[in-house]
């Protein structure tokens, strides 16, 4: 009887480490997914932080004043701003 209490202690104890093996291999899996994730969303920030960037800067005046005049565009050298109040048509 009491080798029989042993060994029913001795295989709780081997199911009760398969389990622990068991799920610290699972948790391993989880943090290798974690770490791959965030690796992931890093990327994509930098991605998103260069885009912006590269926004701001081809969105300036100066930036695109050099563009169009490399184009062969001109600046005006005068602006004349026409205010019409009159009717210009109308329905009879």
């Amino acid at each position: 009887m009491f080798t029989r209490k042993i060994n029913y202690i001795w295989l709780l104890n081997l199911v009760v480490l398969i389990v622990t093996v068991f799920f610290g291999i699972e948790q391993a899996n989880r943090g290798a997914e974690i770490s791959n994730l965030e690796n992931r969303f890093d990327i994509i920030s930098s991605q998103k932080r260069e885009l912006t960037e590269s926004i701001f800067q081809n969105g300036d005046l100066s930036v695109v004043e050099n563009k169009l005049s490399s184009s062969d565009f001109v600046k005006p050298s005068k602006v004349i701003y026409i205010n019409s109040i009159e009717t210009v048509a109308s329905i009879k």
